[in-house]
C-alpha cells in the first residue's frame, strides 16, 4: 500500500513538473546552464567529507547548485536541473530493491531541491525560506525510504523513524543547511545579471 502511495505521489509531482515545463521558456542558454549546474552538483557529490556505512554522508555542498539554479531561474528550471543531477548520480551505481525506493532515493530528492525558488528571490528571507522548504521535502524522501525499505539497519530497540530521521538529517540535512547558509550570503543579483536568465520559470 505504501509503495502505491509513493508511486502515485511521484506521478502527481511529475505531472506538476511537466505542466511547468510546458510553459517554460527553454532555449539553448537555459539548456547549457542546466547542464553546467547539474554537472557541478555531480562533481561536488563525489567529494565527501564524511561517508556513512550504509550510504550517504556529507559532501562538498552538492545540493547548492541545484537550489541556486532554482532561486535564479525558477522552479521548473531548478527541478529540471535536479532531475539531470539525479540521473548523473546513477553513474556511480545504484542500490535498487523497488521502483518506489528508486524514486525516493535517487530521483525525487534532487528534483525537490529544485523547489528552492518557490518564494522568490526578492528578499533574502524568501530565498532562505525557499531553500529550507526544498531541503525539508528532499530529506523527507530519504527519511521515508529509510523507514520503509531500510528499517532493518536500525539498531536493536531503536524506533525505525527515529533512526532514519537521525541518519538522514545528520548527513543530508546538515549539508543542505550549510548550502542554504552559503546561498544566503551570495550576491544573487550579480549571479542573475551574469546569467541574464530572469523571467524563465
Amino acid at each position: 500500500m505504501i509503495n502505491a502511495i509513493i508511486i502515485i505521489g511521484s506521478i502527481a509531482f511529475f505531472l506538476y513538473y511537466l505542466k511547468g515545463l510546458k510553459n517554460a521558456k527553454i532555449n539553448a542558454k537555459i539548456i547549457v546552464t542546466i547542464g553546467m549546474f547539474s554537472a557541478i552538483s555531480y562533481i561536488l557529490s563525489m567529494i565527501e567529507f564524511i561517508k556513512y556505512p550504509q550510504g550517504g554522508g556529507i559532501s562538498l555542498f552538492s545540493m547548492l547548485p541545484t537550489m541556486l539554479l532554482s532561486v535564479l531561474c525558477g522552479n521548473t528550471i531548478g527541478i529540471t536541473g535536479g532531475l539531470v543531477y539525479g540521473l548523473l548520480k546513477l553513474l556511480n551505481g545504484a542500490y535498487i530493491i523497488h521502483p518506489a525506493q528508486f524514486l525516493l532515493d535517487y530521483i525525487l530528492p534532487t528534483m525537490l531541491l529544485g523547489l528552492a525558488g518557490t518564494f522568490g528571490k526578492e528578499k533574502k528571507s524568501k530565498v532562505i525560506l525557499g531553500c529550507l522548504f526544498a531541503l525539508a521535502l528532499s530529506v523527507s524522501m530519504n527519511i521515508i525510504s529509510g523507514c520503509v525499505f531500510f528499517g532493518d539497519y536500525a539498531p536493536e530497540g531503536m524506533n525505525v523513524f527515529v533512526y532514519s530521521f537521525l541518519y538522514n538529517v545528520s548527513s543530508l540535512g546538515v549539508e543542505g543547511l550549510l548550502s542554504t547558509i552559503i546561498i544566503s550570503i551570495l550576491p544573487l543579483n550579480r549571479f542573475n545579471k551574469a546569467l541574464n536568465l530572469s523571467g524563465n520559470q
